[in-house]
């Protein structure tokens, strides 16, 4: 079982681009451990690692309040669900187009792009 604690600590010791960053490499890893049924026992845990970077961006001042509002509940609706392997399914195209969202609410490609301009 994951060091809840020290997630939490690792994850608000970042500057919210790299916060929302890390969410959006969190959602890929689900799309992508969701594409293996295999994988299912993984799937709860990284539901729960990304309901935790939302619910811990949701605690401050963010632009995108509404949008994470948004990713949250469908998170939570998924955690419910997580026994179902055709809602598993259902997982990757949602979870892929919203890693992409989060990359961007980030600003981390703009910065990347400006800086090899």
């Amino acid at each position: 079982m994951p060091n809840w604690n020290a997630i939490e600590t690792s994850f608000l010791n970042q500057p919210m681009p790299q916060q929302l960053g890390e969410l959006a490499v969190s959602l890929a890893r689900l799309k992508s451990w969701s594409k293996n049924n295999a994988s299912s026992g993984i799937i709860p845990v990284l539901l729960c690692e990304n309901l935790l970077y939302v619910n811990l961006l949701q605690k401050q001042n963010n632009p995108h309040h509404i949008e994470l509002t948004q990713l949250q509940k469908i998170l939570q609706r998924w955690v419910n669900q997580v026994n179902n392997s055709t809602e598993i399914a259902n997982l990757v195209p949602i979870a892929a187009t919203w890693s992409e969202r989060v990359l961007d609410m980030s600003g981390l490609l703009v910065i990347a792009d400006s800086k090899t301009a």
